[in-house]
Parts: structure tokens; sequence; C-alpha cells
């Protein structure tokens, strides 16, 4: 077995994405392997910090889902860290009657022998806000007046 650091930084990226292609509420025991105990969790809705918790918010994600794919578009190792893009298609019973939304994201990874800091980035309005009533119409509308303006 090579044990170059790449091989390494290789060989958790792919638990980490094994976890998320396979994401589901009875698979979290599965984040020990590859998150630290003291886990920086960010996302445009949350910050959790430590595996517990991050391990309560999953699972509470999960339940609600009716729906979940993940796509990775490229993955780019550094040193220490490491930057993927995704799409991801997901249906929550209580966003857009249940429909399937597709969404575009990033996550930045920090490493040393497992991950200590995650950070989704994605766009919260095309996740969850076009797609809820009332307030979905006024960011859809907001969203064309200013690509119009650009134009």
């Amino acid at each position: 077995m090579n044990n170059t650091p790449d091989t390494k930084a290789q060989q958790l990226l792919m638990k980490l994405m094994n976890f998320y292609e396979k994401f589901s509420a009875e698979n979290m025991s599965k984040l020990d392997e590859f998150y630290t105990q003291d886990i920086e969790f960010v996302d445009p809705v949350h910050k959790v910090d430590g595996i517990l918790s991050l391990k309560h918010y999953m699972k509470k994600m999960a339940v609600n889902l009716s729906h979940y794919k993940i796509r990775y578009l490229e993955v780019l190792t550094g040193e220490n860290s490491a930057y993927l893009t995704w799409e991801m298609d997901f249906a929550h019973k209580k966003i857009s009657g249940g429909k399937i939304i597709t969404v575009r994201g990033m996550s930045h990874l920090k490493f040393t022998n497992r991950i200590y800091y995650h950070e989704d980035c994605y766009d919260l309005g095309a996740l969850l806000y076009e797609h809820l009533p009332v307030i979905g119409g006024i960011t859809r509308s907001l969203k064309g007046r200013m690509a119009a303006q650009n134009n």
C-alpha cells in the first residue's frame, strides 16, 4: 500500500464522497471514518461544531428527504485541502410540493488524517427560497430583474 499524502487524501475523499452518494439517516455512524470529533461544518443555513451535532443535523436532513442524489463534477486536491464541485438533486415533502430540485454547489475541505473543516457553498435561493409560496415568486422576479439590468 502506498502511504503518500496524495493517496491518503484520495482515500479520505473517497470515504466522504461515498458517504454523500449513499446519504441516508441510517449511515450517520460512517461520519466518524472521515471527520474529526471537533469537525466544523458550515453551510448557508447552519454552522455546526462537533461530530455529535453534525450527526444530529445530518440525520434531521436525511429523514425529511424523499429523493436525494449527488454527482461530483470536479475534485481539486491540494496539500491538506480539497475543493469538490457537485450537483445535487433532492426532494423534500415541504418544499415545492415534493418535486425534485437540482442545486449546484462546492465543498471546501481541510484535513490532516481526517477532515476538520467542511464548508458547503450553494445558492440558498435556488435550494429553498425560489420554491416557497409567495417568497418564491418574489425571489424569481428579483433575479430576473437583476439579470435584465446586466444585459
